[in-house]
Formats: C-alpha cells, sequence, structure tokens
C-alpha cells in the first residue's frame, strides 16, 4: 500500500515540474544575455548594431547602454557589434550555461 501512495506522489511530483516547465516557456535550457559594449570614449559615441552567430540584429545599442537578448541556446555563441555608420566593430565569444545570468561586454574599436 504504501509503495502505491509513494508511486503516485512521485508521479505527481513530475507532472507538476513538467507543467511548470512549460507554462514558463521553458526557461531551463534557453537563456537571456545581457550585452554590453566597451571601448574608446569616441568608439562608444556611435550606434553599434548586435547580433548572435552570423544571425540578424538582435537590436541596436550606443555607449553604456545594454542590451538583452532572450532565448539563447546553452553552448558557445558570438556577439558581433558593428557600427551603423562606421567600420568600427567587435565581437565576442562567450560559452552560455544554465546555471548564472550571463553578461557578454564587447570591446569596439
Amino acid at each position: 500500500m504504501s509503495k502505491n501512495i509513494l508511486t503516485k506522489a512521485l508521479l505527481v511530483l513530475v507532472v507538476v515540474i513538467l507543467s511548470a516547465t512549460l507554462l514558463t516557456g521553458c526557461t531551463l535550457f534557453s537563456k537571456t544575455v545581457t550585452v554590453k559594449l566597451t571601448g574608446t570614449d569616441a568608439a562608444l559615441l556611435e550606434d553599434y548594431s548586435i547580433s548572435v552567430d552570423d544571425g540578424g540584429s538582435e537590436g541596436t545599442i550606443t555607449g553604456d547602454e545594454t542590451l538583452e537578448i532572450t532565448g539563447l541556446s546553452i553552448g558557445k555563441h558570438t556577439f558581433y557589434a558593428e557600427s551603423t555608420t562606421t567600420d568600427k566593430s567587435g565581437e565576442k565569444s562567450k560559452v552560455i550555461t544554465g546555471l548564472w545570468s550571463v553578461t557578454v561586454t564587447i570591446t569596439v574599436e
């Protein structure tokens, strides 16, 4: 009898955890990354288009602004910053893990 109750309790626990994971957008395997820029004062005055892994633009930031990119898979990604007006650019590779929030700082020159 107690084995049957334990099995049912474990099944209910698995169903609750699975439901919570699916309802929150499955954040166990996708992460949010904050992108920042660093460089000379002149370089930071420009607007930079930010992209990941040679994909399309995720957004544009200037100087001390930050950009949050959501839904990135766990693993190694390369982040690119390209000036929208000049030839200044930068890139940074980073391994995204599932345990901590990640900040990527791209040096632009």
